[in-house]
C-alpha cells in the first residue's frame, strides 16, 4: 500500500500534504456545490448559476491531473 500512495504522490508530483490540501479542497467544493445543486432544486431562483460555475472550475482546476492520467496510461484524445 505504501508503494502505491509514494508512486501516486510522485506521479501527481505533491507530497502528501500537498496532495491531501488538493484532494480536500476538491472534496469540499464538491460537497458546497452538492449544497447548491440541492437548495436549487427546491427552489431554482436561488443559486442559478453557482453549481455549473463551481463544477467549471473543478474541472479546470483538475485538468493537470487528466492530463498527467493521459500520459501514464499512453491515452490518446
Amino acid at each position: 500500500m505504501f508503494s502505491k500512495i509514494k508512486s501516486h504522490l510522485k506521479d501527481a508530483n505533491k507530497t502528501y500534504f500537498e496532495h491531501q490540501k488538493f484532494a480536500l479542497k476538491v472534496s469540499w467544493k464538491c460537497l458546497c456545490s452538492s449544497f447548491t445543486a440541492l437548495i436549487h432544486s427546491i427552489c431554482p431562483a436561488l443559486f442559478e448559476y453557482t453549481t455549473s460555475s463551481k463544477i467549471k472550475e473543478m474541472h479546470e482546476d483538475l485538468e493537470p491531473i487528466y492530463e498527467m492520467r493521459k500520459r501514464k496510461h499512453n491515452i490518446q484524445d
